[in-house]
């Protein structure tokens, strides 16, 4: 029958009774004043007028207010069963228009989410402490091999052949990349299960820049790098954030870039960031600086912009030293996260790749 016909045939149709979701109509006390069919079935309740809605819903009134005055939906639990309702309202004169639909397996399901990501996130927060627990333990070992064996290829133990030399330098170097290795593994566990010591102050960020720049003095002359460090007029100097935190981040992404690249620059500025920039990384309501990194030789392709702070993402592929800087740039960008900062990277035509920071200043980390 077409709804012509219908509405020709019918000269009164009780919409409410045939609307999908239960709608009640309450007094601002909760005194229920209309019911339709559903929401008799929603609420088990054959005489629900002049009852109250407290009565049959967990804290009804207080999720119905609340739902008004959001305009979002609330979800509240029945009194006598594991039963839960979404609850729209909107208030109308001196009452509340009430809408129910049934929420159980809806509100189960995100609630099972949030249990398996809290439970994922305890796992590999003891693995991280269990990693960083065993570290001494594990390094202790690698520092021996290293310290022995350079000190027979130096005739501590008496002289040595040529192979057996050969041999030792390969111990030697094998044992020290492993070490570095896990001591990156290290780094990461540290920085993913967020166990820093929070000293937040205000310092200079230019003399911590400077000071990180100078510590690998004598690996740029090894690797003829060529450094640059410039900070326009009128940036601001002093930033109040975690000092300790944020010069463990910039060695660590120092390092990384040094040991990318065999030769070429490598070009730091420090500059005030200005709203429009702020505003198209959706960053509002704060000042921040601008660290921009830019190294001239390492050549970090388009595709691996994705997959480069996520050392999950790499560990299939054989380059070793993209997993290593993938390990390392993860620890940045944890800390990043930490002092409510952002990285990112992206490749400048004939210039390299630049790693651009935004760190907000002038504003308390949230302890």
């Amino acid at each position: 029958m077409g709804i012509k016909n219908f509405l020709s045939k019918t000269r009164v149709i009780d919409i409410q009774s045939c609307l999908p979701d239960g709608v009640i109509l309450i007094t601002p006390e909760g005194i229920i004043q209309w019911a339709n069919n559903i929401s008799e079935q929603l609420l088990s309740s054959r005489e629900l007028i002049n009852t109250n809605i407290n009565d049959y819903i967990d804290k009804g009134l207080v999720a119905t207010i609340e739902a008004a005055q959001t305009n979002n939906p609330s979800i509240a639990k029945l009194n006598d069963c594991e039963k839960y309702l979404e609850i729209t309202a909107k208030a109308i004169e001196e009452a509340y228009v009430i809408s129910m639909r049934d929420a159980t397996q809806k509100y189960k399901t995100v609630n099972n989410i949030i249990e398996e990501h809290e439970n994922t996130k305890k796992i590999n927060y003891d693995k991280n402490n269990f990693l960083i627990k065993l570290s001494n333990d594990l390094k202790s070992p690698l520092h021996s091999i290293i310290g022995f064996s350079q000190a027979i290829v130096d005739g501590l133990g008496g002289d040595v052949t040529e192979k057996q030399e050969k041999y030792l330098k390969i111990i030697n170097k094998n044992s020290s990349d492993l070490l570095y290795f896990f001591n990156k593994l290290v780094e990461l566990s540290q920085t993913e299960s967020g166990n820093f010591e929070k000293e937040v102050k205000l310092f200079d960020i230019a003399n911590a820049i400077n000071s990180t720049l100078k510590t690998y003095q004598q690996l740029y002359t090894e690797k003829s790098i060529t450094t640059n460090f410039v900070m326009p007029e009128n940036t601001k100097k002093t930033l109040y954030s975690d000092e300790k935190a944020f010069k463990l981040m910039f060695q660590i992404l120092i390092e990384t870039l040094i040991r990318s690249t065999d030769i070429g620059s490598l070009n730091v500025e420090l500059e005030n960031a200005d709203e429009e920039f702020l505003l198209t990384h959706n960053l509002t309501d704060c000042s921040a600086m601008l660290i921009t990194v830019v190294s001239s030789s390492n050549a970090i392709l388009e595709s691996e912009i994705p997959t480069l702070f996520d050392p999950y993402a790499v560990i299939d592929k054989s380059n070793k030293r993209t997993i290593l800087r993938a390990i390392a740039l993860a620890s940045v960008r944890n800390i990043m996260n930490y002092l409510h900062g952002i990285i990112w990277a992206e490749t400048i035509p004939l210039k390299g790749t630049a790693f651009r920071i935004i760190l907000p200043f002038e504003k308390e980390v949230n302890e």
